[in-house]
């Protein structure tokens, strides 16, 4: 189960570094469009928020997993396993809590029918379900971290692995 998690995480995070490449293709488009025919496409920079925050969150299992988050390193120095304990159950709290928010934001959002009101008018449903998506996963990486924790095995793995 962990190493498929792991497959799942690693493509997500792949994923990710894809999306984030386009915005920041994006975000060329728009300057070169600007600056050489003084013509602004305003929808990109929608666009390229949605996907960016899309990118964000698809990333976070990965980033756990590889050891990526901040962390207060000397805590752990004093209380080894008693401090990844204690991080795992109020890393997960937060998580469970924030995706269980965004998984309704995104229901809601879905229920409603509610667009972003801009020139794309895009449903705000296919934003919030990448991102909700995103959140869940950090949310299941986590367990399966406390899993690898009472197992003995690695939390962390190389990502050149």
């Amino acid at each position: 189960m962990i190493t498929a998690m792991d497959r799942v995480s690693r493509c997500l995070s792949m994923l990710s570094g894809i999306a984030l490449g386009c915005v920041a293709l994006l975000i060329v488009l728009e300057i070169i469009l600007r600056n050489f025919f003084d013509i602004s496409l305003h929808f990109l920079w929608e666009i390229g928020v949605f996907v960016h925050m899309g990118a964000v969150f698809l990333g976070l299992a990965w980033t756990l997993r590889t050891g990526g988050h901040i962390r207060v390193t000397w805590l752990k120095a004093v209380f080894p396993r008693g401090a990844e304990w204690l991080a795992l159950l109020i890393g997960f709290a937060i998580s469970a809590y924030v995706s269980f928010a965004l998984i309704k934001l995104a229901w809601s959002y879905f229920l409603s029918g509610r667009t972003s009101g801009s020139i794309t008018d895009t449903p705000l449903m296919y934003p919030a379900a990448v991102i909700a998506f995103g959140a869940s996963f950090m949310s299941l990486q986590i367990l399966l971290r406390a899993l690898s924790l009472a197992r003995g095995l690695p939390e962390e793995i190389d990502p050149a692995a």
